[in-house]
């Protein structure tokens, strides 16, 4: 039974269990928690859940409730016995309250802070849950089209997805089909075959915010927090010249906490609709796959067992620690689950007992060619680790403790774990790899390119260790080479020539993840004043070896990491796990790239194009302003991945020459989407980061025309165009959600315009078609057409 706070209590127990204030009572008192510990629990569909338990003294539990509706948000109930006062103020009453006694107002604003802290980590837990629920869903539905293209039969990877014939009823379904537009439209491969590996990884095609933390950026809160965490003393003496701001304080982190707060049931709401999709009731994605057993277990499916059963473990498993994850989060059991999942389980498991071991294909198969002898490239491969390593020099402390990051991670079940601690062991690793790569560069450099064969396969592809590779991946490695060169006008560099063109100074150096160049980096090192620009630089400070230094640790690291496409489970060093297409078929060359920015160039023929001032005393022009197309270096870096990172738009940023200058697009050496959409997604990142460079201060003024200035004005204001129905103005607010910036949503609407508008498909609204026909043009041959 609920305190009673129609009278003053003065340091009464309270039993463990039993409950203090109830959710959606009215708050007419102020509570002190004088000793014990104490449980705040909140509604939701299921029943009651635990949000945080605090202990401590001279604590005000509910105190938010006075600053905001006057009723309690959640259940306040003894984890242990408790002992409490309470006094009766109402929220007419708190602000006169604590500002004729500061001590005890700094004590409520303190607590109001920790339970805000206490119920942002929990909200965290639950994003957390939610974001690898949701993720495994959508490869999922992906892998489940895979396994059943017969079930979609107007879908083909090769043309647009058309809108369903009749309207489908069964929502899983409904969420494969529109997972699987959107995967293809973004440029998606399907695994071949599906693989665990594909089920584990985040893809890009998805435009999903799998956001592990909510964001949470608010300026006065954070000012707030560091405020109440100084000396008590500075404290009391700034409260009491000022009880004012002691008042805004508690109102403000009141305000916090009450958005908290409808976040929660949001996440929580979010969290279950995922997981429904998952494993709940009969529509799930576990009971699809449930029906493949069933008809691999006749062997009238069209599914291999040795392919699909995997995979059905591995849900299985998945499964298992969703649901155990969210009981420890929630008190209680996920209520509404699939009726089979137990004979899902069972069956799996017996399917798999049928198989022989050598029947259970986990690996993808790489074609590499009559003739090749895999044995002999395995044996002439063995010790590869230690071969790089003792070719790089490391120090004997260094590989040693290198040597047991090895060890565990061959141990490792799956060395992608997007789990902390093995991201941690993963930072580990990848400190001394990048180490052992930078040396081993340069001592190829220094002996004319000559080194042990693991050690250029570690430089062009992150080969390290041929046991972390199946025997078919090994022997395409060994033997993968690329004659072929990129047309004159597009300018392609493997990472081993960029690197080589940055150590002989050929080109300048790219900028760092935080946009500062070579010389703004050495700047800060030094402190004589009278080096203004890069050539005043001494020799000393200016080596080959130093710049080369920068080049690794500015661009080459951070693009490997990041073409990658997911930062989370990023690992240099190459292993199966990573491989989820056919090497051979994820191979780029630079032919490929060449032709791909040809066939996109066809289409938006102004892609590289920036208005430069042209000049020819002979002609008698002087300072004409023309448009010129210049296009950026590409350059391919040993990485797998889905992402092609648009680095920066010119290589001079300041001074003669600068708009002239070439950008800088990175590419992964295999990658596992579509190398043309990945391609337009980076070419549209460069037109609006160029857009921006050139315009400086301009680019969002839109009394200067361009496509930034315009696009952004189209993003602000949509929702009062004359040009937009209601309906749609809805579906664009919902759309834009789906994007963390306004770079992003732009890109998406690139890729409609030259993907689908360019074909006479249209999927853009008229307000962006007029803004894109204007500054984007198609070339003469499509407008005509």
């Amino acid at each position: 039974m609920a305190v009673d706070t129609s009278k003053v209590n003065q340091k009464i127990t309270v039993n463990a269990g039993e409950v203090l204030f109830s959710e959606g009572s009215i708050a007419n008192s102020l509570n002190i928690l004088h000793e014990g510990s104490i449980v705040f629990e909140k509604k939701i569909k299921t029943g009651n859940f635990p949000l945080f338990q605090i202990t401590g003294v001279n604590l005000t539990p509910g105190a938010i409730a006075l600053f905001t509706s006057g009723r309690y948000p959640y259940t306040i109930k003894a984890a242990q016995n408790c002992v409490i006062s309470t006094y009766s103020v109402n929220p007419a009453t708190i602000r006169k309250t604590i500002s004729g006694k500061v001590s005890l107002g700094i004590t409520v604003a303190r607590t109001i802070l920790r339970e805000v802290l206490e119920s942002y980590k929990k909200i965290n837990q639950i994003q957390l849950l939610d974001s690898k629920v949701a993720q495994y869903s959508d490869n999922l539905s992906i892998t489940y089209y895979a396994f059943s293209p017969s079930v979609f039969p107007d879908i083909s990877p090769e043309k647009p997805v058309p809108s369903p014939a009749m309207e489908i009823h069964d929502s899983v379904m409904k969420f494969t089909r529109d997972n699987i537009k959107e995967f293809f439209e973004r440029g998606g491969r399907l695994p071949e075959p599906p693989s665990v590996a594909f089920l584990n990884e985040p893809h890009d095609q998805f435009a999903r915010d799998y956001s592990e933390e909510v964001d949470f950026d608010d300026k006065e809160f954070i000012f707030m927090k560091k405020l109440l965490s100084t000396d008590p003393k500075i404290q009391s003496a700034l409260f009491e010249a000022d009880v004012s701001l002691l008042v805004y304080a508690c109102e403000k982190l009141s305000e916090v906490y009450s958005g908290i707060f409808n976040s929660i049931d949001e996440k929580t709401d979010a969290l279950s609709l995922n997981c429904g999709v998952f494993l709940g009731g009969n529509e799930s994605l576990l009971e699809k796959f449930f029906l493949l057993l069933d008809l691999a277990e006749t062997g009238f499916g069209d599914a291999k067992p040795e392919i699909l059963v995997p995979i059905t473990e591995h849900i299985s498993e998945k499964a298992a620690q969703i649901l155990s994850q969210f009981k420890n989060l929630f008190g209680v059991g996920y209520s509404n689950l699939s009726p089979n999942i137990q004979k899902f389980k069972e069956k799996s498991t017996k399917l798999f007992g049928t198989l022989k071991p050598i029947e259970i294909q986990t690996k993808i198969e790489t074609n590499v060619g009559a003739g090749i002898d895999v044995e002999a490239i395995r044996k002439e491969l063995e010790s590869s680790a230690n071969k790089i390593i003792n070719f790089a020099g490391l120090a004997p402390d260094k590989v040693k403790e290198f040597s047991a990051l090895m060890i565990k991670l061959k141990q490792m079940k799956d060395p992608l774990d997007p789990d902390s601690d093995a991201r941690k062991f993963r930072r580990n690793i990848t400190k001394t790899y990048w180490e052992i790569y930078q040396s081993c560069f340069i001592k190829y450099l220094n002996q004319a390119k000559k080194a042990p064969k693991p050690v250029e396969m570690m430089l062009q592809f992150g080969f390290f260790d041929e046991t972390l590779l199946d025997n078919d991946q090994l022997a395409y490695l060994y033997t993968s080479s690329d004659y072929s060169k990129s047309k004159e006008n597009t300018p392609v560099w493997y990472g081993q020539e960029w690197l080589e063109k940055i150590y002989k100074k050929e080109v300048p150096n790219s900028l760092d993840e935080l946009g500062q160049t070579y010389f703004d980096k050495v700047k800060l090192t030094i402190k004589d004043t009278n080096i203004k620009k890069e050539s005043d630089l001494p020799a000393s400070m200016d080596t080959n070896e130093a710049r080369l230094k920068f080049e690794l640790l500015a661009m080459y690291e951070p693009n490997v990491k990041l073409t990658s496409g997911s930062i989370a489970t990023h690992l240099p060093i190459l292993t199966r796990n990573h491989i989820i297409l056919p090497l051979d078929k994820c191979r780029i060359t630079k032919k490929l790239i060449s032709d791909e920015i040809e066939e996109i160039l066809k289409i938006d023929y102004t892609a590289f194009n920036r208005e430069i001032i042209f000049n020819n005393e002979e002609l008698g022009i002087r300072k004409e302003f023309v448009q010129r197309s210049i296009t950026p270096d590409f350059v391919i870096v040993p990485s797998i991945g889905s992402k092609v990172m648009m680095w920066q738009d010119l290589s001079i940023l300041r001074g003669s020459g600068s708009k002239e200058s070439r950008g800088r697009i990175i590419l992964p050496m295999f990658v596992t989407g579509d190398l043309k959409t990945m391609l337009m997604e980076a070419i549209a990142v460069f037109r609006w980061e160029l857009c921006k460079n050139i315009l400086g201060p301009d680019w969002n003024n839109v009394g200067i025309p361009s496509i930034t200035s315009e696009y952004m004005d189209y993003i602000q204001f949509f929702k009062k165009s004359k040009d937009l129905s209601i309906e749609l103005k809805e579906k664009i607010a919902s759309e834009f959600k789906r994007f963390r910036t306004d770079r992003d949503k732009f890109v998406n609407d690139y890729l409609y315009w030259v993907k689908y508008e360019s074909e006479g498909v249209q999927r853009l609204n008229r307000v962006v078609r007029n803004i894109f026909y204007r500054h984007i043009p198609f070339t003469k041959v499509i407008r005509d057409k």
